[in-house]
């Protein structure tokens, strides 16, 4: 039961060790030579070493009291070290996972020895520099040949099982033997001294666990820490070889991104990266033939528009001068037949003024015989006018007489008639009144009588001057209207000369118009050869050749079509100026 104890006791610390740092192994050639250093740092650090050592003994609670304590049963230790030592090596030979790393019984018994010197100062607790730099050295040298620590603490716990079931035994023979009572008679143990010496036997067993335990603590610490400075030795190792490679590789890229297909990784690469280095060579290969097949193609695609456009220009040039010698032809019987339809238009102008002034005559005539009718009415007014102004003045003669008379009977009737005397005074006055008003009204209308008859015979002589003007009006547009009949025929001729020079002129027009549509269209694809032929020069590919600077390329001006002389068709003109 003890020994399952111990043995499930160093099984937990495996377990937790190895829960606690998962690490890849380095090769052990690698270990090897890393070993003495690593190991020298434990040497040449006198101070770490104690001030190491003095936290596992405080925290462990291992202090004078169990140093003593284990050197009272250093005996007991030594006694029974031998025999756990042979069945912990008879272990290892029978276990094939770890009789591999000896060479054989020899290197056995070898260890052994060295061991048991080891365990000795385990024993005695002679805890001091030399002891903890011996416990290192055995994690150390467990991490140069690759020696799991689970062997080392498995190994331990086959020890401590066989020397705590030795010592147990032992100790407890000497607790329950007979002791010399009075008078020199043995005596069996009291249940007290039983007690007590099983609380020391505990306390003596307790410290050799925990002396074990630390042993132990300082070989895997070691070890870890062995591994840990390996791991971080190779990571440092790898990351200089990735920053290496990708140094190597971006000067490729960079050079190949400035134009320069030239640059090659030419450094050894380690086989892990060989790879990167093939490809990224391969990668520079392939675009240099293809920017060089690009730069052949372009620059006889350059070559041969360059021909095509200057045969076109010449064909342009050629149509543009014969478009101008229609486009003037065109122009000029343009001109001629506007010339001949304006003629016409002012004649048929001209000729509806004449008839408009025939017309105004005629209007005029009418208008002068109303006029005429309208003075005799007038007159013929003005003599009623007259016949009933006298009327009013016997009316006023009358009332004039009556009033008289009503001025007699008021004065003979005395005071009673006085305010009729003062009513017919007021109608005398009135009567006198519209007396002299009716005098000069009527001689006014015999005034206007008078000039009514003059402007009768004016309107009569007015009239027959129309009546000859409205003669010669009639006879002009007559011929007016002949001149502008001929005048509208002339045009029409014209017009069927001047609809066929246009359509030759629109035929020409078009054709040039075609031919200057092919002249920028061969001279666009002209300019993105050239914008090609610039691009891929940028590239060099071949060592000591010059690259030039991709530069904005300068259209080819286009030849001027010869100014028209004359305007010609307005329509198909704007067009032709396009081009």
């Amino acid at each position: 039961m003890r020994a399952g104890l111990v043995n499930g006791l160093f099984t937990m610390i495996e377990a937790s060790w190895r829960h606690l740092i998962q690490v890849t192994l380095p090769e052990p050639d690698a270990v090897q030579n890393r070993f003495y250093s690593h190991l020298s740092t434990f040497m040449t650090s006198p101070d770490n070493v104690a001030e190491n050592l003095k936290s596992r003994l405080d925290f462990i609670g291992i202090d004078a009291a169990s140093r003593q304590r284990s050197e009272a049963l250093r005996g007991h230790v030594e006694k029974h070290l031998s025999i756990a030592l042979d069945k912990f090596y008879d272990k290892l030979i029978a276990t094939p996972e770890v009789a591999k790393f000896f060479q054989g019984r020899q290197q056995m018994d070898r260890t052994k020895a060295r061991q048991v010197g080891h365990w000795q100062a385990i024993a005695a607790g002679a805890f001091d520099a030399d002891y903890f730099r011996a416990s290192a050295q055995v994690g150390l040298r467990h991490a140069m040949i690759g020696l799991e620590p689970r062997w080392h603490i498995g190994g331990y716990g086959l020890i401590v099982e066989t020397l705590i079931t030795g010592l147990v035994g032992e100790i407890m023979q000497e607790i329950l033997a007979p002791r010399r009572g009075r008078f020199g008679r043995e005596r069996a143990p009291t249940s007290e001294e039983i007690m007590a010496g099983a609380a020391e036997m505990a306390l003596g067993l307790a410290d050799l666990v925990k002396s074990t335990l630390l042993d132990i603590d300082i070989g895997v610490s070691a070890y870890f820490d062995k591994l840990i400075a390996d791991a971080h030795e190779a990571d440092e190792a790898a990351k200089a070889r990735i920053s290496r490679a990708v140094s190597l590789t971006g000067t490729v890229l960079k050079d190949v991104a400035a134009g320069d297909l030239t640059s090659r990784i030419t450094a050894d690469f380690e086989p892990e990266f060989s790879q990167i280095k093939d490809d990224t060579n391969a990668v520079a290969d392939r675009l240099t033939g293809i920017v060089g097949q690009l730069q052949r193609t372009s620059r006889a695609l350059k070559g041969a528009t360059g021909e095509i456009l200057a045969g076109a220009n010449d064909l342009a040039e050629r149509t543009t001068r014969q478009a101008a010698t229609i486009e003037e032809t065109s122009a000029s019987v343009e001109q001629l037949s506007q010339a001949v339809v304006e003629n016409a238009r002012r004649t048929a102008t001209a000729s509806d003024k004449a008839q408009l002034v025939a017309k105004s005559a005629t209007v005029g005539g009418d208008a002068m015989k109303k006029a005429n009718a309208a003075m005799g009415a007038i007159e013929a007014s003005s003599a009623k006018i007259s016949n009933i102004i006298g009327m009013i003045d016997d009316i006023a003669f009358q009332t004039n007489l009556l009033a008289l008379n009503a001025s007699v009977e008021a004065a003979r009737a005395g005071d009673a008639g006085k305010g009729f005397a003062v009513v017919a005074v007021e109608v005398r006055r009135l009567a006198q009144s519209a007396a002299n008003a009716s005098s000069e009204v009527k001689a006014l209308i015999e005034a206007s009588a008078n000039e009514v008859q003059s402007g009768t015979k004016l309107v009569g002589q007015a009239a027959e001057t129309l009546l000859d003007i409205l003669s010669g009006a009639e006879e002009s547009a007559v011929l007016i209207d002949t001149i502008a009949q001929a005048n509208k025929e002339q045009a029409a001729a014209l017009e069927e000369v001047a609809i066929a020079v246009r359509q030759m002129d629109e035929m020409t027009q078009h054709n040039a118009a075609l031919v200057e549509e092919t002249n920028a269209a061969i001279e666009q694809t002209e300019g993105q050869a050239g914008e090609l032929d610039s691009i891929v020069d940028v590239f060099r590919i071949e060592p000591g050749a010059q690259r030039s600077l991709p530069a904005a390329r300068a259209g080819r001006p286009k030849q001027a079509a010869p100014a028209p002389a004359s305007l010609g068709n307005a329509a198909l003109a704007s067009d032709w100026n396009e081009f």
